[in-house]
């Protein structure tokens, strides 16, 4: 199932969305504080011009003091224009505070207009001061009043550069912010929406649903495989439960039908009730008891309900027993029962090992053919103690090796006995009892099942 071929869904637009806005909110505060701080910085730059050209119209008028030794006389014209560079007015005051000169002389506005400045009356900074000094001697002081908008030249341009370009970076990493956030939006939901419709596909029964999402992020990847391994799981699952209804209701079919002709001749009298009819339906009820035993055992192990009774026992010893009431069996099939059992300590409960032996020594009897041999081993070995149960039947295609152990699965070679169930049982019975059960066709032929028991200190 692929996702719904758009540019954004809803969760996509909503994450690029979110993605913008917190990219753009960055970008507008690294704006804004790039702008306080090259205003901060344009303003200490205009300070020390200001300072600079105090300080050089203090020199100019030491100088024409020096000259004119005085006041009175001097030619203040160097001073006027240093000031009208700037466009400041300018007052000069004696020594005693007197003032000596303002930029409403005649001179000074000439040299003001020189300097394309008019005198008018625009807002001015406090007046910034510089002392007039000769021989060390302090003779006046220099007050300049700069226009409160005023720039230079220079740094309006530097200003203006730096505005323009904080304007144009944000204009562009906000269009770049949005391309990546479409593009980052895109791949996370795509996958998110393909999910979603998987699931509802699954929700429906829809068969073979599956999501492709091959270039979505690592861990939507890993999500959507997994999502992948869950519905084929669901599917075999399903599949196995068809086809535990298709074989529970041959498995029911066959005793029940015995049963109801029988118990019907019975009734009808055209049958007498001796020992070998009344044998025959014990046979039947027996195996309908077996059937129900393999499904409760299982739905236990489903539902945690397998009570566990572990105790020091000798594996050899439960096998042997279990050999010695499937003898009867293998003589009436005409196949041998071969033991090996080496003592092998364990601390298991010895009834749920009964249970999975006769379960593997029963599966072996059915195909095992006549003239041939099970053979039941016991050793411990590696800190374990294990059983292996073999036969010399026609072992298990290799198809349906990894399969064995699952509910309600019947190989090819089934030879219409049984549910599926036991071998499963078996190996749930395993796990309760912190083991293993392993499976594997003879080197010569024939199925080898292992089991493996955590190894007990002492025999009983």
């Amino acid at each position: 199932m692929t996702s719904r071929r758009t540019l954004l869904s809803p969760l996509g637009i909503r994450l690029a969305a979110a993605f913008v806005v917190v990219a753009v909110a960055g970008l507008f505060v690294l704006a804004a504080l790039t702008i306080v701080g090259a205003r901060s910085g344009v303003s200490e730059l205009v300070a020390d011009v200001h300072h600079e050209d105090a300080t050089a119209a203090a020199a100019a008028a030491a100088v024409a003091f020096e000259e004119a030794d005085g006041w009175s006389d001097a030619d203040l014209s160097n001073v006027v224009a240093i000031a009208a560079r700037g466009q400041a007015t300018l007052s000069i005051r004696d020594e005693d505070g007197r003032l000596v000169s303002a930029s409403s002389d005649e001179l000074a506005e000439m040299m003001l207009r020189m300097h394309g400045v008019q005198l008018t009356d625009v807002p001015r900074s406090d007046p910034v001061t510089a002392p007039v000094t000769v021989d060390g001697v302090e003779v006046g002081l220099i007050e300049l009043r700069f226009p409160e908008s005023h720039l230079p030249g220079p740094e309006r341009q530097v200003r203006d550069v730096l505005l323009r370009n904080v304007f144009l970076g944000v204009l562009l990493a906000a269009l770049v912010a949005i391309a990546v956030s479409v593009f980052v939006a895109r791949r996370v939901a795509r996958p998110i929406a393909a999910l979603t419709d998987a699931v509802q596909g699954v929700g429906a029964r829809q068969p073979g649903v599956r999501v492709e999402v091959p270039d979505a992020p690592g861990e939507l990847r890993t999500l959507a495989n997994t999502f992948n391994d869950m519905a084929a799981a669901i599917e075999h699952e399903d599949q196995l439960r068809r086809r535990l209804v298709a074989d529970v209701a041959h498995e029911l079919r066959t005793p029940l039908t015995i049963l109801r002709g029988t118990t019907e001749s019975l009734v009808d009298g055209v049958a007498d009730p001796d020992d070998s009819t009344l044998g025959s339906l014990h046979e039947e009820v027996l195996r309908l008891s077996h059937l129900v035993d393999d499904l409760h055992t299982l739905a236990s192990a489903d539902a945690a309900a397998l009570h566990v009774r572990r105790r020091p026992t000798d594996l050899a010893s439960v096998v042997a027993a279990v050999a010695d009431l499937a003898v009867g069996a293998a003589d009436a099939a005409e196949i041998s029962i071969a033991t090996e059992l080496d003592p092998a300590a364990a601390t298991t409960d010895p009834e749920r090992v009964t249970q999975i032996v006769s379960t593997l020594v029963g599966n072996a009897l059915v195909y095992t053919p006549s003239g041939g041999t099970i053979t039941l081993r016991t050793y411990s070995e590696a800190g374990q103690a294990t059983i292996r149960v073999s036969d010399t039947g026609p072992g298990i295609d290799p198809d349906d090796l990894p399969h064995v152990f699952e509910r309600f699965y019947r190989g090819r070679n089934a030879q219409g006995v049984g549910s599926g169930t036991g071998l499963a049982v078996a190996h749930e019975l395993a796990a309760a009892l912190d083991g293993s059960i392993e499976v594997s066709n003879g080197a010569s032929g024939g199925a080898s099942f292992l089991v493996r028991l955590p190894a007990g200190d002492t025999l009983p």
